[in-house]
């Protein structure tokens, strides 16, 4: 996981300024222990007496996963959360019902991206991948409870 100084560090490489807005929420994103959604660290954020502009935090954390600190977790509701990028390639797996976010490794997809290639003409950069489903926790929630034979 990067250091604060090294994301503030990437911003500068870049020609962004530093501002303590961005400071905050970088420190803020270090803090957080699982996926957060971009309210959910307002949300903490708005806890500080110096909290930054709505504006500011979405554009921030578009900022910083396009420079590889945050990844997007998309749901299938459409409310987007953000993990801190892992160092390794991965994906994730979101579960549907309660939006836990799983990394999982492995993503075969070479043949799929030689076929694209040969198939468009594309260069192709980059790709995206998670699954939706439904976690082992919420399969259990949900599965029905059986009574002993005879009982209601």
């Amino acid at each position: 996981m990067l250091a604060e100084a090294e994301i503030l560090e990437r911003l500068q490489e870049l020609g962004l300024r530093v501002t303590q807005p961005r400071r905050l929420i970088v420190r803020s994103v270090l803090s957080q222990n699982g996926p957060f959604s971009a309210e959910e660290l307002l949300s903490q954020l708005h806890q500080s007496t110096s909290a930054p502009g709505r504006a500011t935090v979405f554009r921030t954390l578009d900022l910083l996963v396009e420079i590889g600190v945050l990844d997007r977790v998309h749901h299938p509701s459409g409310l987007h959360r953000y993990v801190l990028a892992g160092v390794d390639h991965h994906h994730h797996v979101v579960c549907s019902q309660c939006g836990a976010v799983a990394d999982f490794n492995g993503c075969n997809v070479e043949e799929l991206i030689a076929a694209a290639v040969s198939q468009t003409g594309f260069q192709i950069n980059g790709h995206w991948l998670e699954l939706f489903g439904i976690c082992a926790t919420c399969q259990q929630a949900s599965a029905p409870t059986r009574s002993p034979a005879g009982l209601p």
